[in-house]
């Protein structure tokens, strides 16, 4: 399961990186083409698809590397089993939240079937909306696994390891 996880996560970087790439693009055709005076409005649409993709799949990744930006000035002076009991707490409720982000998103994006694109027509506006449940299902998975690892470290006994961690926290590292 770690494997498929692996690869997952390495789909989700070269999906996130094409997205940027590609709206990069998009966007730099939008404002040569109005430059010369002849504008391509669907560039601007097709970006704005790319751009919610990218967002919401990017999260994930991050999420995955523990990037996302975190204040934590007083939780890092904690004890390492404190310390794991607070970010227990905080994956929990992130976990409601994705779900509840899951569960509306689906609905948002069965109201949008009969939007589209101005520029694109043929583009219902679902598909950007599906970024938002897809993307957040994929933080969920990673969420679970976060709280898989703090329940084992919680779980292990004895003192922190060489770098601050249980030997929970390790075992949960590898997952």
């Amino acid at each position: 399961m770690t494997r498929l996880y692996e690869k997952l996560g390495r789909v989700e970087l070269r999906f996130t990186q094409a997205c940027l790439v590609l709206m990069t693009l998009l966007v730099l055709v939008s404002a040569t083409s109005r430059t010369v005076g002849r504008p391509l409005s669907w560039t601007v649409d097709l970006a704005t698809f790319v751009f919610a993709w990218a967002v919401f799949v990017g999260a994930d990744v991050a999420w995955r590397r523990d990037r996302m930006v975190t204040i934590d000035t007083l939780v890092a002076r904690f004890p390492a089993r404190p310390r794991t009991g607070v970010r227990l707490a905080n994956d929990l409720l992130i976990a409601v939240f994705l779900v509840a982000m899951v569960v509306t998103g689906v609905q948002l994006a069965g109201d949008a079937a009969d939007r589209s694109f101005s520029g694109l027509p043929w583009l219902s506006y679902t598909w950007v909306t599906l970024s938002v449940p897809v993307g957040c299902l994929l933080m969920l998975l990673t969420t679970l696994r976060r709280i898989h690892g703090d329940v084992a470290t919680l779980r292990a006994p004895g003192p922190p390891g060489p770098a601050g961690e249980t030997a929970g926290e390790a075992q949960g590292a590898g997952l």
